[in-house]
């Protein structure tokens, strides 16, 4: 055998590794390793020397590339090296490369007659410049990450002796500098974020909504109260809320604001208190809570949320009840003829006759015989008679949910002749054949409640015990004798009844009878029905105020759950009817709550339509939508978060500052000359500032909830009343020709409709006591209220019409129910006048009225004297009579609520906003970079050729914030809203900020 079978050749191993060896060469060796020690120690010196110059590159870059940051790439060769997503980050890292490049010049170490160099390729084209880009990267690093992480990748180290390269080593340090730049920068975008966000998410627009809501909640309240308040919402108050919100956002961005926009905020609060002292105030102690009171002291980055007492806020419940909806209702089913027919389906029965029969002898004749053969039977027929009806006993049990009223019984006999025909070759005869049948008949009166009745059918224990019923009366007891009337009497009696069934040709078997009611019963019954209706209205829900006026909350639709949750209690169905009465009262209540009941669905749709309707016009007028809306509702109470602790990085506490300009964003009314902090463009801030439901009247609420009657040109008379009141009382402190002749105007109309409305009363007073005229009682009653403006006043909030119901009660000696329900008709009767005034009539006063407020508010500010505003302040200035907002709740019938809606859109430019972060090691005190983005363009020249290059520019901060506010008060006639006419309040400079 060959000994070197399974053996490797050597021969062929030493081939295999040095193959091996050439394949595992490129792995384990880098660049050449010098051997000689010289150049060893040059290379070592140089690489620490490159590590120092990185460090110092890419500090310096840090520095530069965060005081002109890059945030919008150039369209240029060098711009577009920059990603668009990190335009930023990718000019601080072509700064590192070109300003590492520069360093390294200086790297430069000697040992011997042995030189080293380190060097990075230069940049001539966009080429180069990508090239160079991707060489460097940048990272936060660091505790806290406020320091940079940067890494230079292929710096060449070149070894020469005597001019020739005798070695290379490529190196790519990284380094950790304690350099804030891209901690500013993502801050500064952050801020931006914030600035931009909507108001889903944290940012200005959540703030601005939790600061604007305490003012407008406050203002709103007062106005509601008597303050001469114009404006609840002005573009004052949205300018010192969105500058207090930026602040907020600074801090919670920062750690601190800016020292000087917190001063500027805090003069410019004083300037607002005072302008809301001279144009809105009544009363020198409502000035001074202008002034003092917490919501407008917003020098705290924090929003205030706590509410004074009695100025609720939209968090806070309010009560909504079922109130005059309780009488609407009434009117309707507590009418005579209503009434009467529900009374009488309680003591109306159906009734029956219950038959059978029974033959006890007899029967019918066999066939007749034939009169011989060949005779065929042509045709036959049987006639029937009564012989004699005899009177017998017998009764027929009554089917479930019937019972017996009556029974008899009767003996039938009745003959019987059968007679046929016969025929046989052409002649005919006849046969016959009788015979006698008697009959034994059972009948059975029988009743039930009927069906018909809103009343369950359940017994009545006496329901035919004459003495039983609470009211005196038959009771039911008279059905029985009504039912024999009806079905026994109409039908011939019970013999005929009895032969009848005994033919089967007995037709009516069914009908109703309806038992006599008591003298009394109709007035029992409305008393106990006015009680229920007390019941029933005050029966309310409790509800949060935002969520009402944003339509999330529908009190109708609530209140109708209540009801049906409480309706047995308030229907109070015994199990067992004591008598035809009692299920007469239930039957009444009944009706009365199904009423009810479908008038509040009605209205819960109807406030469903209203929504519908509110959203349009919300569309139509702002920027907004009522889901925003609800979304600003959550974020009023979007707990801000508190500003973050000094951060601490590499070198010790990393502080910042905030530089911005201008410090406080004016609008265009706010200028220098009022406070001294500010600087920069002309319009830095600006604002548009939409209400709803302001006047004129015609075209926003009325129109909206659809209630005036007639054309669409005319306004509710309670509007015009509170409108006429309003123009009375600046005419009393000011004279004003055109004012005058626009009360005239409207006071005729006014008048006007009262003369129908008290002509209405009139008659349904007639009507209502029998009088062939209502004997001066209306105009007596009227007396009270001498001035059109009262007056119609007092007979839209239904005071008038139930001093006529109590002065017609004295003098016509009517009953507790006869003026209970005189009051509810005169209340009918003037809910919708034939003619209302006219929405020109109402706005032109409006707008003289304010005109002329308005020129004194005007005067008193100008003056600027202490004692011309104390003088001023105690002055009034009736505007607050003229109505405003959106009332909610049923037409015609008691409002449960008035709201209005304010959208505000603000938007700004700082013309620089600057952050510096100090920074450093002990051994660099005060060592500090500053963020900066101005609008400037940034430049670098990138090739070394002395021209700079346009990477990009730095952007200006800018920011547009949306908000809704939504107010809720009482309905009151004069309502919430803006009352100097303008709609929609634009700043200037709107819709472009910074210019």
């Amino acid at each position: 055998m060959d000994d070197t079978r399974g053996r490797i050749p050597f021969a062929l191993l030493g081939v295999l590794l040095l193959v091996s060896s050439l394949t595992l060469a490129p792995t384990f060796v880098g660049d050449p390793v010098p051997t000689d020690t010289a150049v060893e120690r040059a290379l070592d010196r140089a690489t620490a020397e490159t590590q120092s110059a990185v460090r110092s590159g890419v500090a310096t870059a840090g520095r530069r590339a965060a005081a002109n940051p890059v945030v919008t790439p150039a369209d240029t060769p060098a711009g577009r090296v920059l990603n668009e997503s990190t335009p930023f980050r990718d000019a601080l890292r072509i700064r590192t490369y070109l300003r590492v490049r520069e360093r390294l010049k200086e790297v430069s170490h000697r040992s011997g007659d042995v030189t080293v160099s380190a060097s990075l390729p230069q940049v001539s084209n966009a080429s180069d410049l990508r090239s160079a880009k991707r060489r460097v990267s940048v990272a936060r690093a660091g505790a806290n990450e406020t320091a940079m992480r940067a890494t230079v990748d292929d710096v060449l180290l070149t070894v020469r002796r005597h001019g020739r390269v005798v070695a290379e080593r490529r190196v790519s340090p990284t380094v950790v500098v304690p350099t804030p730049a891209l901690m500013l920068h993502d801050q500064a975008s952050t801020y931006q974020t914030k600035l931009n966000a909507s108001l889903a998410h944290p940012g200005l627009s959540q703030r601005l909504t939790a600061r604007l809501y305490p003012i407008a909640y406050a203002r709103g309240y007062a106005q509601y109260g008597g303050a001469g308040i114009e404006n609840v919402v002005a573009n004052r108050h949205v300018s010192l809320a969105a500058n207090g919100a930026l602040l907020g956002v600074q801090r919670s961005t920062f750690g601190r604001s800016d020292p000087a926009g917190r001063r500027a905020l805090t003069e410019a609060t004083a300037m607002t208190g005072v302008e809301d002292l001279v144009r809105g105030s009544n009363g020198s102690a409502l000035a001074g809570e202008v002034l003092n009171h917490a919501e407008y002291r917003p020098v705290s980055e924090t929003p205030v949320r706590q509410h004074s007492p009695g100025r609720p806020g939209a968090g806070d419940s309010m009560t909504v009840g079922v109130n005059d909806t309780s009488d609407t209702v009434f009117r309707t089913v507590a009418a005579p003829d209503a009434l009467n027919e529900t009374l009488a389906d309680a003591y109306t029965v159906e009734v029956a006759l219950e038959t059978e029969r029974e033959r006890v002898g007899g029967g019918r004749p066999a066939k007749p015989p034939s009169p011989g053969a060949n005779w065929t039977l042509v045709s036959q027929r049987t006639t029937m008679s009564v012989d004699a009806v005899e009177n017998d006993t017998g009764s027929v049990s009554p089917p479930d949910g019937w019972h017996a009223l009556d029974s008899f019984g009767r003996v039938v006999e009745r003959r019987y002749r059968r007679t046929a025909v016969w025929e046989n070759a052409g002649m005919r005869r006849r046969t016959a054949a009788t015979s006698t049948a008697r009959y034994h008949v059972a009948v059975t009166v029988v009743g039930r409640h009927r069906d018909r009745s809103p009343a369950p059918n359940r017994s009545i224990a006496t329901a035919h015990d004459a003495s039983a019923s609470p009211l005196g009366g038959p009771n039911l007891a008279d059905v029985a004798g009504k039912a024999q009337t009806r079905l026994v009497g109409s039908a011939g009696g019970r013999d005929r009844i009895a032969e009848r069934v005994v033919s089967g040709a007995l037709e009516r078997t069914n009908g109703t009878v309806t038992a006599d009611r008591p003298p009394g019963l109709s007035a029992w019954v409305y008393r106990d029905l006015m009680g229920l209706r007390e019941r029933v209205r005050g029966t309310n829900v409790t509800v949060e105020r935002g969520k009402v006026g944003t339509f999330e909350a529908n009190p109708p639709k609530r209140l109708r759950n209540r009801l049906r949750a409480r309706r047995d209690g308030l229907a109070d169905v015994p199990a067992t009817y004591d008598s035809a009465a009692q299920k007469a009262r239930v039957a009444a209540r009944l009706a009365y709550l199904d009423a009810v009941d479908t008038e509040l669905s009605r209205q819960a749709a109807g406030r469903a339509e209203s929504e519908r309707s509110v959203r349009d016009r919300v569309a139509a007028e702002t920027e907004g939508s009522l889901r925003e809306l609800r979304r600003g509702l959550t974020a009023r109470e979007t707990r801000v978060a508190r500003s973050r602790p000094v951060p601490v990085g590499p070198s010790g506490p990393v502080r910042t500052r905030v530089d911005a300009r201008t410090p406080y964003l004016p609008l265009a009314e706010l200028d220098e000359r009022r406070y001294r902090a500010l600087n920069g463009s002309e319009h830095p801030l600006v604002a548009r500032n939409v209400n709803v439901f302001t006047v004129p009247y015609g075209d926003a609420a009325e129109a909206v909830i659809g209630s005036v009657p007639g054309p669409s040109h005319r306004v509710r008379l309670s509007s015009a009343a509170t409108t006429l009141a309003a123009a009375n009382a600046t005419l009393h402190n000011e004279s004003n020709a055109t004012l005058a002749a626009k009360r005239k105007r409207l006071r005729a109309q006014v008048r006007r409709s009262n003369a129908e409305l008290a002509t209405a009363m009139r008659r349904t007073v007639a009507a209502e006591t029998g009088a062939a005229s209502d004997s001066g009682i209306v105009a007596d009653a009227l007396s009270r209220w001498d001035s059109p403006a009262a007056r119609a006043l007092a007979l839209t909030n239904g005071s008038a019409p139930d001093q006529v119901a109590r002065l017609a009660g004295q003098r016509r000696n009517l009953t507790r129910t006869e003026r209970d329900w005189l009051r509810l008709q005169l209340r009918a009767a003037i809910s919708a006048p034939e003619t209302v005034p006219t929405a020109a009539a109402a706005n032109g006063t409006a707008t003289a009225a304010r005109n002329v407020a308005h020129g004194q508010a005007t005067q008193a500010l100008a003056d600027a004297g202490r004692s011309k505003l104390e003088q001023r302040v105690n002055e009034s200035i009736d505007v607050d009579g003229l109505p405003a907002g959106l009332p909610l709740g049923p037409p015609w019938t008691a409002r449960f609520a008035t709201v209005n809606i304010w959208w505000v859109t603000v938007r700004g430019e700082y013309a620089r906003f600057a952050v510096t972060a100090s920074h450093g090691p002990p051994t660099e005190p005060g060592a500090q970079t500053t963020y900066a983005r101005d609008g400037s363009e940034v430049t670098l020249d990138v090739d070394g050729d002395g021209t700079a290059e346009t990477l990009g520019t730095a952007d200006r901060i800018s920011f547009r914030a949306d908000t809704g506010v939504v107010v809720v008060v009482p309905p009151k006639p004069r309502g919430v809203g803006d009352k100097d006419g303008t709609a929609v309040e634009e700043s200037g400079g709107w819709p472009t900020a910074g210019d």
